[in-house]
């Protein structure tokens, strides 16, 4: 195991923390299972952080993530994951290509 970084949106940091979002999708495999990560609260309402553990990496493409994970990324429906993605990635939403989906839970 390993502490790796994984860098969250303000939205998506406070979704993690509060239990909503249990996926990140990246364009790149960010670590292993078991690795940890810690994502820091960026409303400061708790001790600063709270640490995180992959539980399993998959592939898939990004229409397959938007209509089957979308609620594990924290979003409540397709669209949302959508606009949220085009938010992050300078509007590009590529629907075919194909990501990495990090499962992961809250450890402390």
């Amino acid at each position: 195991m390993a502490q790796i970084e994984i860098p969250f949106s303000h939205e998506m940091a406070i979704a993690a923390i509060e239990g909503r979002k249990i996926t990140t999708t990246r364009s790149e495999k960010k670590g292993k299972i078991g690795d940890t990560f810690d994502i820091e609260d960026p409303r400061g309402r708790m001790m600063g952080f709270a640490t995180f553990r992959l539980l399993d990496v998959k592939t898939g493409r990004l229409e397959y993530i938007q209509y089957k994970c979308c609620r594990l990324e924290g979003c409540a429906s397709p669209e949302e994951f959508e606009q949220v993605w085009k938010s992050l990635h300078r509007g590009h939403f590529t629907r075919q290509k194909k990501y990495f989906i990090h499962f992961f839970a809250r450890v402390v």
